[in-house]
């Protein structure tokens, strides 16, 4: 009988035991994967989700950049406005290759859509493009469709009121192609909001972007209905040649404006990756702290398994075993627990990821559409072999008090 099918063998004696010391490494090691797992998708999240702005620079009022990034993934209210004419000087810059402008309000909304039993106001995101230029700064944006739906188009340049929904939106408004929606707006220097109706002619096909809850209206319109003539929200640019050199040039030139900043959106990924780090190194102490209690829980357990069997360990030194093949023997047992326990909490943190990244989702809202855990196979690797270097550590003690038995003290006590 090999190592291996004996410890398993003396492990399935205890079966409680055993699967209660695998489940505590198997928690361990599926908080550890999780971590991993969220490390990796939020970062892919934030990258993936900048670079669907499409573009690589923002020009916008003086702020706060991070704001400013904010409310480009997802929305918000505390809007600020550039003068228009800082488009068409920088539009002439020979290093800008596309540019496109942005002017994006918050209007009120009557609630309702799927949840028909919410009372009350809510918002929408109206954003007013130039169709054009931003379509070459997007051009994977595509309209819905399917059969008996119609996708529909852009809006022309001079409607008043045809506006374009993005998928979500659409979805959560229960509107087609051809529907009514109504939003309330404020004006600048109004005194109140008025209400105005909008004829939907184009439902986009979901890009897993913050263009699918954004309501799309021409530039010009939105600019009329909140009173901001000749202001826009941001200017998106892609460069000639992007890199750090060309980037400080082009802020250089730029930045004397007086109205205005220039924001990389690489600085902006730094940002959003770092508004996280302490949510990370709390949850990095947590998984610390489940490791730690999983290798008390294994030491405890092996060492009571010795403890218990002290008589049969004297026997087999008695017959002719080694301090080495005991001290395998053990040491064995103590990896086939941690391996167990490792695989299975692999297998719970895979299964579990789906409600994890929900949960990190509310308590993150940071905008982003895309998967916040993302368990690799590399991952999973790396977990598997950190259990069995905890089950190789966790059962030195253990298997070297099991092979310091001398046989006759051994045979003595269990008497």
């Amino acid at each position: 009988m090999t190592y291996t099918a004996f410890a398993w063998k003396n492990l399935k004696r205890r079966p409680v035991r055993t699967l209660l010391t695998a489940g505590g490494v198997a928690l361990a090691v599926a908080v550890a994967v999780s971590l991993g797992g969220f490390n990796l998708g939020y970062k892919q999240a934030i990258f993936s989700s900048i670079e669907q702005l499409g573009f690589q620079v923002m020009v916008m009022a003086k702020g706060c950049p991070y704001e400013a990034a904010t409310m480009m993934l997802k929305g918000g209210t505390g809007l600020l406005y550039l003068p228009e004419n800082a488009y068409h000087q920088i539009r002439s810059d020979p290093d800008v290759e596309e540019i496109t402008p942005i002017f994006i309000g918050i209007a009120e909304k009557e609630a309702g859509g799927i949840d028909e039993e919410t009372s009350g106001s809510a918002f929408t995101i109206l954003s007013g493009v130039d169709v054009p230029s931003f379509r070459v700064m997007k051009p994977w944006l595509s309209f819905a469709a399917g059969p008996g739906f119609d996708g529909g188009r852009w809006f022309s340049e001079d409607a008043a009121d045809e506006i374009v929904m993005g998928f979500e939106v659409a979805e959560y408004e229960q509107r087609k192609v051809g529907d009514t929606f109504y939003a309330s707006i404020a004006a600048a220097g109004a005194a109140e909001a008025r209400m105005h109706e909008f004829r939907v002619v184009g439902v986009l096909a979901r890009s897993g972007s913050q263009d699918d809850g954004t309501v799309f209206l021409p530039l010009r319109t939105a600019q009329r209905l909140f009173g901001r003539a000749d202001e826009l929200t941001i200017i998106g640019i892609k460069l000639r040649e992007f890199n750090a050199a060309r980037m400080r040039e082009f802020e250089g030139r730029w930045m004397s404006i007086p109205e205005v900043q220039v924001v990389s959106l690489e600085q902006v990924k730094g940002a959003l990756v770092s508004l996280v780090g302490t949510a990370q190194t709390m949850v990095a102490a947590v998984a610390v702290i489940a490791v730690v209690v999983a290798v008390i829980g294994v030491v405890n357990a092996i060492l009571m398994s010795v403890y218990e069997r002290i008589g049969e360990i004297g026997i087999m030194k008695a017959v002719g075993a080694t301090r080495r093949q005991v001290f395998r023997l053990v040491w064995t047992e103590t990896l086939l627990v941690c391996l167990l326990g490792g695989i299975s909490g692999c297998i719970l943190a895979t299964l579990g990821s789906g409600a994890t990244d929900i949960a990190l989702r509310r308590v993150l809202d940071i905008g982003v559409t895309q998967r916040l855990v993302s368990i690799t196979t590399p991952l999973i690797a790396g977990a598997i072999l950190g259990a069995t270097l905890l089950g190789l550590l966790a059962g030195i003690w253990p298997a070297c008090r099991a092979a310091g038995l001398r046989p006759v003290e051994a045979i003595r006590t269990n008497e």
